[in-house]
């Protein structure tokens, strides 16, 4: 990583990290997905190819950003997953990949290895087969995820695991938690927020849990009640994202992050530099003051 007397030299405005949604195709169904939507073959023909991608890449390489989070979807559901992983690392970007870890052979693992990344983390939102598949809708990922899992932390490959909290599973959160504090050096996030649907549909939200729910969940385990008060204690700081982080769409928009994708410039048509350095800073954003309202629907910027 940077060390923080180096990120204090860059200039407010500095593409420093990715995060990258290279597909919406995923071989799960998992019932909370917001981008599952968009796992449909008339949507997965508009993603970006591998020239493009390597393109991009290339022209955010010369920008200077450093971090790159390759997230889906599923990001080894592309056939060409290892062509743009490589180019990554051989561009010398910190590489994080976000994954289901039910893909990751052993061969897999392998190539993993040769070329580590910064970090892997694996969704892992159920200690038994019947509460994770019912969340994958994936007969078998369980023992995948399992396998992928063991021959990671075989090969010292860096892994988190974390977990969405919801509905379903939150009677095994804590045991979830201390089955990976088992593994070693594997560290372990909980994530307790929902995400409308890429469409704009709430689906997800079904499965939330309630406050009140988090926070008896919370109270139950030391570490995450003392985040929770951490967080509770703290003023929100002012959002910054499109400052030193961007967020790209798996059709090439450029937006402030995966969070905001109200508007977007199109890297299809356009270049990095002046998406991130004239478009980005034009983008409204509800936690920024004196911007407009963001809407869920993208509105596109052509160049």
């Amino acid at each position: 990583m940077v060390e923080r007397d180096q990120l204090r030299r860059l200039p407010d405005r500095f593409p420093l990290c990715c995060q990258w949604e290279i597909t919406c195709r995923c071989n799960l169904r998992c019932v909370m997905c917001y981008t599952d939507c968009f796992n449909r073959p008339d949507k997965i023909r508009e993603e970006l190819t591998t020239r493009e991608m390597v393109r991009i890449m290339n022209e955010m390489a010369d920008a200077g950003c450093l971090e790159l989070c390759l997230t889906g979807g599923e990001p080894l559901a592309r056939p060409d997953f290892f062509d743009i992983y490589e180019q990554a690392i051989t561009s010398g970007f910190l590489v994080t990949l976000f994954t289901n870890g039910t893909l990751i052979t052993e061969a897999v693992a392998d190539r993993l290895a040769a070329l580590p990344p910064h970090r892997i983390e694996i969704s892992l939102h159920g200690l038994t087969e019947q509460s994770f598949e019912t969340i994958t809708q994936g007969h078998g990922s369980y023992q995948r995820c399992l396998h992928a899992i063991q021959v990671l932390i075989e090969r010292r490959v860096p892994l988190v695991l974390k977990t969405t909290a919801m509905t379903i599973n939150r009677h095994e959160i804590l045991d979830i938690k201390r089955y990976v504090q088992g593994l070693g050096s594997v560290g372990y996030k909980l994530c307790e927020e929902m995400r409308p649907a890429l469409d704009g549909t709430a689906g997800p939200y079904r499965f939330s849990l309630t406050p009140e729910e988090v926070e008896d969940l919370n109270q139950q385990d030391p570490q995450l009640w003392q985040e929770a008060c951490r967080k509770q204690s703290e003023p929100a700081p002012p959002c910054r994202s499109g400052m030193r982080s961007f967020h790209i769409d798996a059709y090439g928009f450029l937006q402030l992050c995966s969070g905001n994708r109200a508007q977007g410039y199109d890297l299809r048509n356009g270049s990095f530099k002046e998406g991130f350095y004239e478009y980005l800073p034009t983008f409204g954003c509800r936690w920024k003051a004196d911007t407009a309202p963001v809407l869920l629907q993208p509105s596109v910027t052509h160049v």
